[in-house]
């Protein structure tokens, strides 16, 4: 009876990550493809992929729910995560669909284009606030891990391209990008710590 309560309530997570990053790189490629130039279909396409990634992120956020009290830093994680994303993407389409190319720079052109970057903070904010609250030093240090290698693969990236692009052989790459290719490393060190320790934590 407990086995089938606790398999009732484990609500998949990874198969709607892998549909939100199939569906992202699906819009990207076809809007390479087909050379998309409103920015509001543009725009429309990538949001379309971050409801596989909502899902995800209620789901695991029910799971956490489940475990009661063990599982609040994680629930409260996902919550403000889920926030923050919907603050930083629906920040990137106002921007891009009140500000044009040309136009002047005012007071509220740059609010509206700071919005985005300061939603991407809130990010930090909402991992360290995890790490507060989280009362397990296993579950703490697999997140500092994931941190840390992250911050590893993010900052010699971007060390990396930066000389390149300094001596003239890539192109430019916006700034946004590297917290980006941060977010990536996340995940790239979830893997490392199933790897290496047989688990990713509650995330």
């Amino acid at each position: 009876m407990s086995g089938a309560r606790t398999q009732t309530k484990c609500k998949p997570v990874l198969p709607w990550f892998v549909v939100f990053f199939a569906f992202l790189i699906g819009s990207l490629v076809a809007i390479d493809l087909l050379d998309v130039k409103n920015p509001l279909i543009a725009n429309g396409l990538i949001l379309l992929s971050m409801i596989p990634l909502a899902k995800a992120g209620l789901n695991a956020s029910a799971n956490a729910a489940s475990r009661g009290e063990v599982g609040n830093a994680t629930r409260n994680y996902l919550i403000r995560m889920l926030v923050v994303s919907v603050a930083y993407i629906g920040a990137v389409f106002a921007a891009s669909q009140l500000i044009d190319d040309g136009d002047p720079v005012t007071v509220l052109s740059v609010i509206i284009a700071l919005v985005p970057g300061l939603a991407i903070a809130l990010y930090f904010w909402a991992m360290g606030k995890y790490l507060a609250e989280q009362q397990d030093e296993f579950l703490r240090m697999l997140m500092v891990r994931q941190a840390l290698i992250a911050t590893a693969i993010a900052f010699s990236a971007a060390a990396i391209w930066g000389f390149l692009e300094s001596f003239g052989q890539v192109p430019h790459i916006d700034a946004y990008w590297w917290p980006i290719v941060w977010f990536l490393g996340i995940g790239i060190g979830a893997i490392f710590n199933k790897v290496q320790y047989g688990t990713v934590g509650e995330l």
